[in-house]
């Protein structure tokens, strides 16, 4: 005979690993940006990180399909007076018809012309930098992700703010999966012995 606590019903049981399973599964597995609302465009972006040091980071940015207008410009990691990357990148890069400045702790991002402007509906990608702090400190930092978009170059108009999310790595994404669902897998079988 056991003794000890009581077991858990049946329905708790599953409840809590449900729990368990999504408060594991969703934070890594989904990509949350704020939306930047106010002059016309509705800013969101993503990062990703590849490498093992110096370290590339992928960006992409996107206009809702409801903007009224287009983002010609992009000063990432940066609000007025602040810069927040950990580091400064060693390089940076930009797709066509695109220029890529870095300054301070940041990247100005800027379209050339208005035929590359990023219209609203559309996401842009190809933009990229190098830099030595890792994924790890580049999360652990604040507000490294918040940047502002202009409809024209910088300081065209009064720029919205918004947050860049991360792309969590497939792997560790898979990896967290793998381990979430053998996780359920054991609790259903303590739950059906029991």
């Amino acid at each position: 005979m056991k003794t000890g606590k009581p077991p858990l019903p049946l329905l708790t049981r599953s409840a809590y690993a449900a729990r368990i399973f999504l408060g594991l599964v969703l934070p890594s597995a989904t990509a949350v940006s704020a939306i930047a609302q106010g002059i016309g465009q509705i800013a969101s972006g993503t990062i990703g990180a590849a490498g093992t040091g110096p370290f590339t980071y992928s960006l992409s940015f996107s206009d809702a399909a409801n903007a009224t207008a287009p983002i010609g410009s992009v000063w990432y990691a940066w609000i007025p007076g602040a810069f927040y990357l950990p580091g400064a990148p060693t390089s940076v890069s930009a797709p066509s018809g695109w220029t890529a400045t870095v300054v301070n702790n940041s990247i100005q991002y800027v379209a050339s012309s208005p035929a590359f402007d990023i219209l609203p509906g559309d996401a842009q990608f190809g933009f990229s930098y190098t830099a030595n702090f890792s994924p790890a400190q580049l999360a652990a930092t604040a507000m490294s992700g918040t940047s502002v978009a202009y409809s024209g170059g910088l300081f065209s108009d009064s720029g919205d703010t918004f947050t860049v999310s991360t792309v969590p790595e497939p792997s560790a994404g898979l990896l967290l999966l793998c381990g979430a669902t053998l996780f359920c897998l054991v609790g259903c079988r303590k739950l059906l012995a029991s």
